[in-house]
């Protein structure tokens, strides 16, 4: 994909082809440069947590009452989050999206997220979640399709991106 548009900026324009106009979520500083490109949308209502769970429980609300959500997290609050995924959202079939970073990977050298990183996915496989990685900024338009799939199913879907995707065109970026 030849542009100039950040990778922030690609998610976000696919977060609003999908109709989603609310989202939740603690981030990890992978996801900072797209929570702040949503911050800029007066007509995107951004709700920040101080647990990931709180965006699971934000979102079912926003859903229930007719809105089109989605969760922002890193894989860190996957792993806090399994009792709302496997008690509300499962056991009710509550759908929620999930835009999550795919932290652990050979692009990650901090030793904790590693750990995270290890257990993440099968902890998801656990709990029968559906997810999906999107490794580089052409597969970034199967958003909406793993939007829908979000609602078909009836479950939490996940959503990984890569630090290349998260981060791409990100120029003031202070991390490793």
């Amino acid at each position: 994909m030849t542009t100039g548009a950040t990778g922030a900026d690609l998610i976000y324009d696919q977060l609003k082809s999908c109709g989603i106009s609310l989202g939740a979520g603690l981030p990890d500083d992978w996801l900072v440069p797209l929570m702040a490109r949503i911050d800029e949308d007066p007509e995107f209502t951004l709700v920040r947590v101080a647990r990931e769970p709180e965006a699971v429980g934000v979102c079912g609300g926003a859903l229930l009452g007719g809105a089109q959500a989605c969760a922002f997290m890193g894989i860190a609050g996957l792993l806090a989050s399994g009792h709302e995924f496997a008690l509300f959202n499962n056991a009710h079939q509550v759908p929620l999206f999930i835009v999550a970073s795919l932290r652990g990977t050979l692009e990650d050298p901090r030793t904790y997220q590693v750990a995270q990183g290890i257990s993440g996915l099968p902890y998801l496989d656990a709990l029968g979640m559906t997810y999906m990685t999107i490794e580089k900024l052409d597969d970034v338009p199967l958003i909406p399709a793993a939007y829908r799939r979000s609602r078909l199913v009836k479950r939490p879907f996940v959503c990984f991106f890569t630090k290349a995707v998260l981060m791409h065109g990100v120029t003031d970026y202070i991390g490793e």
